[in-house]
């Protein structure tokens, strides 16, 4: 029998892991309270870092990563799947050839049925959605349109202001569906997040980015996805793009079509099967990390990004509690995104250098 290599190591405490030494990278992957504070102390031990994709429970969470980076010089890379999303590489690859004029609106986010994780007690959706009020989820569709609108990297995110609908679709569901569940009577039980949590962005560069939280609502799956610019529209809702004085007015040209012409060069490359997780974004952003662990290289999802995308939760929560008030967006950066930043390179790039 072939050897198959040695036995892997198991640990009940991580903190063990980095007392023994001899690792190379980590993949944070536990409940999402917990993300942050791994990370920063693997980051501390000189690890390279990979970060499961979750929202901010406070903007210090969000500070203490930079401030740790920084500090260390240790890269941590948030694995947001969604950047290597075919529809939003190929609508990034128009923009960046200029198909789209001017991009001044997009949309995006996140809109799945997650009812009956919700209802699952030991699930860390539920204690989240029970006590808290905001976007709890922003990044997987935050990520891609930041990375259109060059957040971080000429342009960045200045203010956000938040809404949210009221919670009664959880409830509703298991009044139907699980009567005895000890979560179902809205008199002994409120839910604090509303079924619809809608932000509005504004961005250093003029445009506005809207972003949707919903998962407590009977609904096909979606990011929300849609960007309009001067010469070109695209909406994931219609599956499709349309470029002015290029496609016959009124009509949409399908994505499939889209993909013949501007395919993204990673997807190019790239050929997923259908049996791969999400299509092929999970292969694509984990092996974007392994490369730039590897080579120890910038990656192309840094912690400036990281802790913006992360931010949305804790500016919405604060929005919402405030009736919509508006708040300022921190720059992480610390002005260093008007005067250009190291980008990744390489094939996973995701980043261009303009400066508006």
């Amino acid at each position: 029998m072939a050897d198959l290599g040695k036995e892997p190591r198991c640990y009940e405490d991580y903190r063990r892991i980095i007392d023994d030494g001899g690792i190379d990278l980590v993949y944070v992957v536990t409940n999402w309270i917990t993300h942050w504070e791994i990370c920063k102390d693997f980051m501390e031990a000189g690890v390279y870092t990979a970060c499961e994709v979750n929202g901010a429970a406070s903007l210090d969470e969000c500070w203490e990563l930079v401030r740790v980076y920084e500090r260390t010089g240790t890269p941590m890379m948030m694995l947001e799947n969604c950047c290597y999303g075919r529809n939003e590489l190929a609508v990034m690859n128009m923009v960046r050839q200029g198909l789209f004029g001017r991009v001044v609106y997009a949309e995006c986010g996140y809109c799945h049925d997650l009812r009956a994780h919700i209802a699952m007690l030991t699930h860390q959706r539920m204690n989240n959605n029970l006590l808290r009020n905001g976007d709890l989820y922003p990044t997987h569709g935050v990520g891609p349109m930041a990375k259109l609108l060059n957040i971080n990297r000429g342009n960045r995110f200045v203010s956000l202001v938040s809404m949210s609908t009221p919670a009664l679709g959880e409830q509703d569901y298991l009044q139907r569906n699980d009567p005895d569940h000890p979560l179902a009577d809205p008199r002994r039980v409120r839910y604090a997040c509303g079924d619809v949590t809608t932000s509005l962005v504004k961005c250093a560069g003029g445009e506005v980015l809207m972003i949707r939280h919903s998962v407590s609502l009977p609904q096909p799956y979606s990011r929300a996805g849609f960007v309009q610019g001067t010469r070109a529209i695209y909406s994931e809702a219609a599956k499709g793009v349309h470029i002015d004085g290029v496609h016959k007015e009124g009509h949409w040209e399908s994505m499939e079509e889209i993909f013949k012409q501007y395919e993204h060069p990673i997807w190019k490359e790239y050929q997923a099967s259908p049996d791969d997780a999400h299509g092929g974004m999970d292969f694509l952003v984990m092996d974007a990390f392994a490369q730039a662990a590897r080579t120890r290289t910038p990656p192309p999802i840094d912690v400036y990004d990281a802790a913006t995308y992360m931010a949305v939760t804790a500016l919405s929560e604060a929005s919402v509690a405030m009736g919509g008030t508006p708040q300022m967006f921190p720059d992480f950066t610390r002005g260093k995104w008007t005067s250009g930043r190291t980008i990744c390179g390489g094939k996973y790039c995701l980043d261009t250098e303009e400066i508006f």
